[in-house]
């Protein structure tokens, strides 16, 4: 574990706020180890995301990027968060996306991951909403579609009480699958139980926000938080609650204080011990 995991592991103790300014330290250090550093940059960007600090965290991707890329290492074989910091700049600070995506890509060798998506994000701009572009998009709002050929259609009209939990992960599944809210919903008060499944909690979240049912948004998000694990060893907070608008309607102080303060993925596993 180097220096960059250490901090992120302190801040999913819940230490978010307090242990920020080590890792932007960390993600502006010149020299040495430059592993440790786009990890923590990573980390960073998605705690400034959890304080409105978008515009922050978009000069923080760049200067990374125009520093870093040229040499070729592992911040090249990377995406996300990078690419949803300039994307956010745009949408919640009225910072134009596409000249630092294509700028940023410049500055990444040929042949690279990192490169090849920030062109490809820039070119999507043209036909695409921002926010379909940032993580976890939903049709909030949209019709409900077949639920043929998913595994967990089976399930749909089966006693939910007598379901294993598999199989009521498949009807989850299902269910946000098809975006049939209305199935979902009933389905959560009459079991009076949450998803499994982070992505369905997030789901289920932006419809009561845009129905404006912000307590059954709020009780989602809370239980998406419960339910969420790290992807990558830099992985801090997810980010998605307070990037896409929808979202962002039932991210109540309450979330945003439950987030930012209380331990998370195997930290929080840890904690209960």
């Amino acid at each position: 574990m180097n220096v960059a995991e250490r901090l992120v592991s302190q801040a999913r103790q819940g230490r978010f706020l307090e242990v920020l300014p080590e890792l932007l330290g960390l993600a502006e250090r010149p020299g040495g180890n430059r592993n440790p550093v786009w990890e923590a940059a990573a980390a960073a960007i998605q705690i400034l995301f959890w304080q409105d600090r978008f515009e922050e965290a978009a000069d923080l991707t760049a200067m990374l990027i125009e520093r870093d890329g040229p040499r070729g290492g592992e911040l090249c074989d990377q995406s996300v968060p990078f690419r949803s910091a300039f994307l956010a700049a745009e949408l919640h600070a009225g910072v134009p996306a596409r000249p630092r995506l294509l700028a940023a890509a410049a500055a990444v060798p040929d042949g690279r991951r990192l490169g090849a998506e920030l062109r490809w994000v820039a070119d999507q701009l043209a036909d695409h909403r921002v926010e379909e572009l940032l993580p976890n998009p939903g049709d909030w709002g949209g019709p409900v579609k077949p639920l043929d050929g998913h595994s967990g259609t089976q399930f749909v009209d089966r006693d939910h009480h007598g379901l294993t939990a598999r199989e009521k992960r498949l009807l989850w599944e299902a269910l946000a699958w098809s975006n049939d809210f209305a199935r979902a919903d009933r389905l959560a008060r009459e079991s009076d139980e949450a998803p499994q499944q982070v992505a369905v909690c997030t789901w289920l979240a932006g419809w009561y926000a845009t129905r404006g049912e912000i307590a059954s948004g709020e009780r989602m998000l809370l239980a998406a938080h419960e339910r969420w694990w790290p992807s990558a060893k830099w992985d801090a907070v997810p980010d998605p609650p307070v990037l896409q608008p929808a979202l962002r309607l039932v991210v109540t102080d309450r979330v945003r204080e439950h987030y930012l303060t209380r331990p998370i993925g195997p930290e929080a596993r840890s904690d209960r011990k």
